[in-house]
């Protein structure tokens, strides 16, 4: 069984990227044609991931958090999903910006006690493949039982990536080899980051990243750091720089991500 207090900081540490403040309460607009998405993994009205975990919540913590907008919201989540579409994006008038007052209550509903469980009931399915992948991470290693930080990194890469694309420490090794060693390896991603051209996705974060990391990722999360770039390579070309931002944040303990500069030493 995956430890829930794990759980819960993978939850947090996925949710950091994704949204400002409380990860539990990120509310974000129709920006991407979803509606109104929510929680720490941004569940939505349009792609109908959210309506479930409301129902499950229950209608009496809708209204005790929602004493505005409970009673549209509740509707927009037990109705079809174009009726449901319509109502959150009349909050937003036709844009993508929630009014400050309907997103308050939204945040307060997601931070609330029965939705947090929702959330992380809903993320289950999710932590046990990476379980898995920490798993056998780890047991390649010699290094079992995996270790927080492992797990975390693997739920961000199930979220958002799917897999490791069939990725193994075996990997790891002829890249660390290629390069001349540990040392040069890092060197070489960093030399990688500082490169990547302006205008691409992620671009400053990448040559901020290349500056803090160059010499100070930890002996025991440099094959972690070295496996977050090749499988950042895996991914398209306009994403390598941001997947590469996000994993080796968590495998360094600090990185920039969208902007934002991560700490997470002691998190892990």
């Amino acid at each position: 069984m995956v430890n829930q207090d794990w759980l819960a900081t993978a939850l947090e540490t996925t949710g950091d990227f994704e949204t400002a403040g409380n990860p539990w309460g990120g509310v974000t607009g129709n920006f991407d044609k979803m509606g109104i998405s929510c929680g720490v993994l941004q569940w939505n009205i349009g792609s109908s991931s959210l309506q479930p975990l409301v129902i499950a919540a229950g209608q009496p913590a809708v209204m005790a958090t929602m004493p505005t907008f409970g009673a549209d919201f509740w509707r927009a989540c037990t109705g079809t999903k174009s009726a449901g579409l319509a109502i959150v994006n009349g909050w937003q008038n036709g844009g993508a910006k929630l009014p400050k007052d309907v997103k308050a209550e939204l945040m307060a509903f997601m931070v609330s006690g029965p939705m947090v469980a929702q959330q992380m009931k809903a993320a289950g399915s999710v932590a046990r493949t990476a379980d898995r992948v920490a798993t056998n991470w780890a047991a390649s290693r010699g290094t079992a039982p995996y270790s927080k930080r492992d797990f975390c990194w693997c739920f961000d890469l199930v979220t958002q990536n799917g897999s490791l694309k069939n990725l193994t420490l075996a990997d790891v090794r002829q890249f660390t080899s290629d390069s001349g060693g540990p040392a040069a390896a890092l060197n070489a991603i960093c030399d990688e980051l500082a490169a990547v051209p302006q205008g691409r996705t992620a671009f400053k974060d990448c040559w901020r990243n290349a500056q803090l990391w160059r010499g100070t990722v930890a002996t025991d999360w440099r094959d972690l750091f070295i496996l977050s770039y090749l499988r950042a390579r895996k991914s398209k070309l306009e994403y390598v720089g941001l997947v590469m931002n996000r994993k080796g944040a968590i495998a360094a303990g600090q990185g920039w991500v969208n902007g934002e500069m991560m700490n997470f030493e002691g998190r892990f």
